[in-house]
């Protein structure tokens, strides 16, 4: 009785490693998980962005309602006196008043307001602020609306 001694060696096969196409396919495959990855910071980036210009833009109207309801009753900000002119950063038209505002690493933020006489004593106040970036036009904007009333005729109402 003759007994085999089996075979110990690895088949051929076991040493040959990765064969081209192998690489190539995991080579495709990780470029296209790259991608998805690199548009996902693209997309965080710019969201980031409008997030920075839409807080700016809230902090910024809502600033300048402050202001307005803390100005005198015949101020010319309240009373439109100021139509047509410009001071400073701040220029009116026939639409009401507007100005920009730089802020830093946040960009451009433009505000609009408009002041409107309700009755002698009740002024409705509008203001807008939104950022001027490409990305965030329209998706940054703020609104804030009040109605400012003259209870003390010592302050100047009617």
């Amino acid at each position: 009785m003759s007994h085999s001694i089996p075979d110990i060696r690895p088949s051929r096969r076991a040493e040959a490693g990765f064969t081209l196409i192998e690489v190539l396919i995991a080579i495709v495959v990780l470029v296209f998980g790259l991608i998805a990855v690199t548009n996902l910071f693209l997309v965080a980036g710019s969201s980031n962005s409008v997030a920075n210009q839409a807080t700016a833009a809230a902090d910024t109207a809502g600033q300048i309602l402050e202001n307005l309801k803390a100005q005198p009753w015949n101020s010319a900000q309240l009373n439109n006196g100021a139509v047509g002119t410009t001071a400073g950063s701040l220029t009116a038209d026939n639409t009401g008043y507007f100005r920009s505002d730089q802020i830093s690493g946040v960009g451009t933020i433009a505000s609009r307001w408009t002041v409107l006489n309700i009755d002698d004593r009740t002024k409705f106040i509008r203001v807008r602020s939104q950022g001027t970036g490409v990305l965030s036009r329209g998706r940054s904007a703020a609104e804030f609306t009040t109605y400012r009333t003259c209870t003390t005729p010592v302050l100047g109402c009617p």
